[in-house]
């Protein structure tokens, strides 16, 4: 009884959050698992699956502008807009207020100086799309306006995906290899209780049905 209601918790827990996807998948360091119940690990994944398509909505504008393509101001303020409340507010908030902290402490500092690098990341990463948004607000001043538009643009894309490869790549597997189920447990009711918190209701589905529409708007114009 104790292992269903754990199963049940965990399937509400999918449902109940506002920043991730109500479907996952379980990677490789999982398969060798007795138990394939949602981990940590794989919410911070599944976060990442969104993180990709809204970085490829991303260049796809940028395409569009340097084929001389129209891309509104508005446009690229909803793609800014996303990538603050998704990328910035979701996913790298938790790991700054949540995760971070608590490696730390369960490992006595091990990987200290890296899980810091991360968190620098982070904030660079906040700065670069800040300069996006002032860049945009004079994207109708002519080609070199919009040249800084899509220079910055594909900077923060660049930024984001080694980013997202040395978490996937190494940040991961270690926290899988370290962490009891125990642990990733507590893990996830952190993240629940974040994202009760701070996450206003119909958010996840107000960013899905943006992406939605940006990738089909977006994906005809980069052709």
């Amino acid at each position: 009884m104790k292992k269903i209601f754990i199963a049940i918790t965990i399937i509400s827990y999918l449902y109940a959050s506002a920043c991730t996807p109500t479907t996952y998948r379980i990677y490789e360091e999982h398969k060798h698992a007795e138990n394939s119940d949602l981990s940590a690990t794989e919410i911070l994944h599944l976060e990442f699956d969104t993180t990709r398509r809204v970085l490829q909505i991303l260049e796809n504008a940028s395409n569009c502008l340097d084929n001389g393509k129209p891309v509104s101001k508005e446009t690229f303020n909803e793609i800014i807009d996303i990538i603050n409340g998704f990328i910035h507010k979701c996913h790298q908030e938790k790991e700054d207020r949540l995760l971070f902290p608590f490696l730390k402490n369960v490992r006595g500092g091990e990987k200290k100086d890296f899980l810091g690098q991360l968190l620098m990341e982070h904030v660079s990463a906040r700065d670069e799309i800040r300069n996006l948004a002032g860049a945009v607000n004079y994207i109708y001043q002519g080609k070199k306006a919009k040249k800084k538009v899509t220079k910055i643009a594909r900077a923060y894309i660049k930024f984001m995906d080694k980013h997202i490869r040395m978490e996937e790549k190494v940040l991961f597997p270690w926290m899988n290899k370290v962490l009891t189920r125990d642990e990733q447990m507590i893990l996830i009711t952190k993240f629940e209780a974040m994202e009760k918190e701070d996450i206003d209701a119909g958010v996840h589905e107000k960013y899905t049905a943006m992406i939605e529409r940006l990738e089909e708007q977006l994906g005809v114009c980069a052709e």
